[in-house]
């Protein structure tokens, strides 16, 4: 690695498109909650590696070493590799279940339990842009992203009646395609007090254009 090799952050991850009779289904981001900044966004969060040795091929160092979050850096030379390696899709996750589990049980309790028999999912398209981080701890810092967008479809009753009926001040809120396009807010009554939420969804929406790149 070249020491004074110019580095960029990369961030990859995987984004849920929940659709119900014309709606989708959108949350507040919690990193960002934290801060008191209020943005619905899809669900989704980071993809994981399985090959902790294969990130030397691109010279990356992971944001968190103790971790599996394909969150690093790495020098700008090594970008077109590392996109290649993203879109073989070897050794790396291909899923959101991991991420709506964790967002939909484990962090909010929205809903009870969550298996692979109450979900179907499958990709729709990936998306490549280029922004200045929000993250806790990366504030600021430009970051390469790698999106995966992936339909997502709850099969029981269990599991969809929950979202559909949750309260605004779980941060769930339903909206059209207009007001996602729109890129407005929507006042939600959370944390205490009603909240003007920004509505940040547009890549669930339709592929980009130029086209992003198929996976293997």
């Amino acid at each position: 690695m070249t020491e004074h090799a110019q580095r960029i952050r990369v961030s990859c991850a995987s984004l849920c498109r929940i659709e119900h009779q014309g709606r989708y289904l959108l949350l507040l981001n919690s990193n960002r909650r934290g801060k008191g900044i209020y943005i619905l966004s899809p669900i989704g969060g980071a993809l994981a590696y399985y090959n902790p040795a294969r990130l030397a091929d691109f010279d990356a160092i992971p944001e968190d070493p103790t971790g599996s979050d394909l969150r690093l850096s790495l020098p700008l030379d090594r970008l077109d590799a590392f996109r290649q390696w993203f879109a073989s899709g070897q050794e790396r996750e291909r899923s959101p279940f991991r991420e709506l589990h964790e967002e939909l049980v484990t962090e909010s309790g929205l809903l009870p339990a969550l298996t692979p028999d109450d979900v179907d999912w499958w990709h729709l398209w990936t998306v490549e842009e280029e922004s200045l981080t929000q993250r806790q701890g990366q504030t600021g810092l430009l970051t390469h992203y790698f999106l995966e967008i992936f339909g997502v479809k709850f099969k029981t009753a269990a599991a969809l009646g929950p979202l559909l009926a949750a309260p605004p001040d779980t941060g769930v809120a339903w909206v059209t395609a207009q007001q996602i396009e729109a890129r407005g807010t929507l006042a939600i009554d959370v944390d205490g007090a009603l909240r003007e939420a920004r509505i940040n969804g547009t890549l669930l929406l339709a592929p980009p254009e130029p086209p992003g790149f198929p996976l293997a």
